[in-house]
């Protein structure tokens, strides 16, 4: 039997909690669909969508008796936070709290609250400039100094897929903390490195990155990145490729920087003895990131999340539910220098205690995985039978990932639905019907197959899914289509918080104007709320760089 919820939390008892001394843990989740998290939210709250909970939550939020307050619209008995809670019920968690009244009441009582998405890492990126004194290159500045011929090297900070997408000519490309580990010569007085991005964060960050470390004195982020150059009317690159790359620098020069930066700021370093003791420890929680960009196939299966270093820090909100807890950062042992810098960044956001491995990590030594899995799923389909199947043409093919996935490519004539409810299958689970879900992976599609087979036990129809997904589908050699009409969309895509990236045609400009006017402003009003208290360290200490 499920444990009974213990009373809603009332906004000023919330208000409270997020005031107190950032390592006290608590997860503070939004339990509604992407598109309403990003109209307004408490600016600590985390998007857990309702409809892909079940499988976030343990990486999310990865120890079952942290302190978890959810959150929707009202807090209405059919409403999603009342539904989240009896999910993480299910799964163990013992400490869960709805909030009195949901977001409305919050905001009704004059409590802050922010829109957009990812806001908090961008709001700390903006400050961190100002803190630091990095210097910007406004793009029609960069513009004349590529048209007088003045020496700039363009390097883009983002992955490589983004880089891909849309691009400044002429580019290199090194993602994140990678930057740090190229060679920097000396290139003249004149000379500029120029750090730019889609719009601002990764390029402030990239820049000043450089500059602490004494890599590149001379480098400076774009302002307003690809972006402003587009809507400056200059040429973008599309599948781009980069120009060439910076050389690597030596490992011994490497860990010479990263021992300095652990140093300077104090930045601590836990070994595989400490680990372990916190990976026993039921009383914190604790996340452990690989900051390398390659997977490291021995410690797949286990609690050691994959995430390259720079995006660590793009992607917090997504990746670390619960305030207060315990990061491990493992990288390169040889230097150390992305898990250093990614220390240095998340310590100054001062959402959680973070340390540095000393050392390498075996998977014995690394903590368990805390990934959801889906049990009671019905067999799937191979795409072989799947395929031979559709043939007959009594199946319908479900589309349950992102509407980002079903839009970049879908199986042929699939529909699309977003598992907040059910309730869109209703009309297709009749008999003599086979509802097949698809989803990338499959794992959402299984989580919604086994669902619908217990929402409807006794309608004749088949529910199953498709095993390895649109993405196993695709390796087997068989198409998948871009283009849908509005009749094959179940649902809306609630999921799509509004990225400017989605935004082509006509409506680009002004799409990109205005969210650039909200970003430049977006720092000053996230800090009205005394919740967010960023931590940076001293420019004394910040000038202190290596030569």
């Amino acid at each position: 039997m499920s444990r009974p919820l213990e009373k809603p939390i009332t906004p000023a008892e919330l208000n409270k909690r997020l005031l107190e001394e950032s390592t006290k843990e608590l997860a503070l989740l939004d339990v509604r669909e992407t598109r309403w998290f990003v109209q307004r939210h408490p600016n600590l709250a985390r998007n857990a969508p309702f409809s892909g909970l079940e499988l976030q939550i343990g990486t999310l939020v990865p120890r079952r008796a942290t302190p978890v307050v959810l959150y929707d619209d009202y807090n209405a008995p059919d409403g999603a936070a009342l539904a989240a809670a009896q999910v993480l019920a299910r799964l163990g968690y013992t400490d869960v709290r709805t909030l009195d009244g949901g977001l409305q009441r919050w905001v009704t009582e004059g409590l802050p609250a922010i829109d957009g998405y990812g806001t908090l890492v961008k709001a700390f990126g903006d400050r961190a400039r100002l803190h630091y004194g990095t210097p910007s290159l406004p793009v029609d500045a960069l513009r004349a100094r590529q048209r007088e011929g003045r020496p700039t090297t363009l390097v883009d900070a983002r992955p490589r897929a983004e880089f891909e997408f849309l691009s400044l000519p002429g580019a290199r490309n090194h993602a994140g903390t990678e930057l740090a580990l190229r060679r920097f010569e000396p290139q003249g007085a004149d000379h500029l490195w120029a750090i730019n991005c889609f719009s601002r964060t990764r390029g402030i960050v990239g820049a000043t990155t450089l500059r602490l470390l004494g890599r590149a004195p001379e480098a400076v982020f774009v302002e307003d990145g690809v972006m402003a150059w587009g809507l400056q009317g200059a040429p973008t690159v599309q599948n781009a490729a980069p120009q060439d790359e910076l050389p690597p620098e030596s490992p011994e020069q490497l860990r010479r920087i990263a021992d300095d930066l652990l140093q300077r700021f104090g930045l601590p370093v836990a070994d595989a003895a400490q680990l372990a003791r916190w990976r026993d420890d039921d009383s914190r929680t604790l996340y452990v990131f690989d900051v390398r960009p390659g997977a490291d196939a021995a410690l797949a299966g286990t609690g050691v999340q994959q995430v390259p270093g720079g995006q660590l820090l793009m992607h917090f909100e997504n990746l670390v539910g619960t305030r207060g807890a315990r990061i491990v950062l493992l990288d390169d042992p040889a230097h150390r220098l992305r898990a250093a810098i990614t220390s240095f960044w998340l310590t100054q956001l001062n959402q959680a205690e973070v340390y540095v491995l000393e050392g390498a990590l075996s998977a014995d030594q690394a903590p368990p995985s805390t990934a959801t899995a889906v049990t009671g799923a019905p067999a799937p389909l191979t795409p072989d039978a799947l395929a031979q199947l559709r043939r007959s043409g009594a199946v319908t093919v479900i589309d349950v990932g992102p509407s980002l996935d079903y839009e970049r490519g879908h199986l042929p004539g699939a529909l699309y639905m977003l598992a907040a409810s059910l309730a869109p299958l209703a009309s297709h689970a009749v008999a003599g019907r086979t509802l097949v879900f698809a989803s990338p992976d499959g794992t959402a599609a299984a989580r919604v197959a086994r669902d619908a087979r217990q929402q409807w036990p006794g309608s004749g129809a088949v529910f199953t899914w498709l095993q390895g997904g649109t993405q196993g589908w695709k390796a087997s050699g068989r198409p998948l289509a871009t283009a849908f009409v509005p009749p094959q969309l179940l649902t809306p895509f609630d999921d799509d918080w509004g990225s400017v990236m989605r935004v082509f045609g006509p409506r680009r400009d002004a799409a990109w104007a205005d969210y650039l006017a909200w970003e430049r402003a977006l720092a000053e009003r996230v800090l009205r709320d005394p919740s967010v208290r960023f931590r940076f360290f001293s420019a004394a200490l910040s000038a202190r760089a290596l030569a």
